[in-house]
């Protein structure tokens, strides 16, 4: 589920713009692709850059027990 989640986005607005990613976010929303499928798809990211920005691990921290 979490790779479906559109809030992850927020991690790619200070690297590519908040309305480049807000452009992602939509088009994941509307063609039902997951966050990263859009983004590989808009070619402002490449998937290692991706990879490594959007990791939901680094998001959270030590907010996730057990990590």
């Amino acid at each position: 589920m979490v790779g479906r989640s559109l809030m992850l986005v927020t991690a790619l607005s200070p690297v590519i713009g908040y309305d480049k990613a807000s452009e992602i976010a939509h088009k994941a929303n509307d063609a039902d692709l997951s966050l990263k499928e859009a983004a590989l798809q808009s070619g402002y990211i490449d998937e290692a850059r991706f990879n490594e920005i959007v990791d939901p691990r680094k998001m959270v921290g030590d907010g996730v027990a057990g990590s």
